[in-house]
């Protein structure tokens, strides 16, 4: 944003997930502010330990909502329901959006998918734009990826390790032993062609939370795997500090897979190709808008992603393409980027 800008930005950073948009808040964003840009990421689920009055991300009353004087726009969020949540969403979630729709100057999100689902929950389709994740778009800053040296191949792997519950259908331990199964076979099966071969896990969260079964492919994996959780935790957590040493670990990956969105959102915008894992819809939407929607070992059907066997024989088929879908990912991301330079300019000139 600030590059595509006319003039320099100022900003006031608001967490939405983990703030009241009380009315004493409103008033200090009406008197201080030209705009509020909401988002960009998966705002559209819910949490039940945020006890969100609106049933989404956007913590506000209809009332407060109604209050808010300066322009809004929502910026390329996502809908992040879980496949296996019978629920999806609180029944007064899709109300609220449409709410926040009307009061929206521009409205959009981050691909077809996410647009799909409002549209079939009520809100106006020709009002919603799609514009990229801005995770994409992440700078990079060197990183020392440790074991590196010694590795010809590397391979990384992000495991979401929250809501496990909702990610893997019932009974989901059994389920999510499966797929941890047919991984570790297919990482034994390619170190047969690759024996220099690392798979480093990446952890997105920390305090453990996506490394709650890093010892179950420690186990399989022996020293062939690196969890950067323990070996580079200076890197942690991935704040906006920080966070471009993960995108450069990312781009030090010959392949990706991920089950966090930005785990192949990131990965994407390095250049690195990605492979998205497990059954969030979220994944197979990017991957579809990125014209990668065959780069998916998704388990929506089958709880070990077609077994040890199919993944390795997709992996290896994925590094023999690698160039050529660096080549097309290279031209959709400039497209993407000159996507959001339209909607920057736009943007910027609601704030007046």
């Amino acid at each position: 944003m600030r590059e595509d800008a006319p003039e320099p930005l100022d900003f006031l950073p608001i967490h939405c997930q983990q703030t009241v948009f009380h009315s004493d808040l409103i008033d200090l964003v009406n008197e201080t502010c030209d705009l509020i840009v909401l988002g960009g990421g998966g705002m559209i689920f819910h949490r039940p330990e945020d006890s969100s009055r609106s049933g989404w991300q956007f913590n506000i009353g209809i009332e407060d909502l109604k209050r808010i004087k300066v322009p809004v726009a929502t910026y390329g969020i996502g809908y992040n329901a879980f496949h296996f949540d019978e629920m999806k969403l609180l029944p007064n979630a899709m109300e609220h959006l449409r709410e926040t729709q009307a009061k929206t100057s521009l409205f959009s999100v981050r691909n077809q998918g996410s647009k799909d689902a409002l549209v079939a929950g009520g809100l106006d389709g020709d009002r919603i734009e799609i514009i990229p994740d801005p995770g994409m778009f992440v700078q990079p800053h060197a990183f020392t990826l440790p074991g590196s040296a010694d590795a010809d191949i590397r391979i990384g792997l992000n495991w979401a390790g929250d809501r496990p519950h909702f990610r893997f259908q019932e009974p989901w331990s059994e389920n999510r032993q499966k797929l941890i199964n047919a991984l570790c076979n297919a990482f034994e099966t390619m170190a047969r062609t690759y024996p220099g071969m690392r798979v480093y896990f990446i952890p997105h969260l920390v305090d453990r939370i996506d490394s709650d079964v890093w010892e179950m492919f420690k186990s399989r994996l022996g020293e062939r795997t690196i969890n950067l959780e323990d070996s580079a935790s200076h890197i942690y957590p991935p704040s906006f500090a920080q966070v471009g040493f993960l995108a450069d670990a990312y781009s030090q990956m010959d392949l990706t897979i991920g089950m966090r969105g930005h785990a192949n959102i990131v990965p994407f915008g390095m250049n690195t190709v990605p492979v998205g894992l497990g059954s969030h819809d979220k994944v197979g939407f990017f991957l579809k808008e990125a014209g990668l929607e065959q780069n998916w070992l998704s388990t929506q059907n089958e709880a070990d992603a077609g077994g040890g066997d199919r993944i390795a024989e997709k992996l290896i088929s994925l590094l023999g393409q690698k160039d050529v879908q660096k080549v097309a990912m290279a031209k959709c991301l400039a497209e993407f980027r000159e996507t959001t330079r339209d909607f920057n300019k736009r943007l910027f000139e609601l704030a007046g």
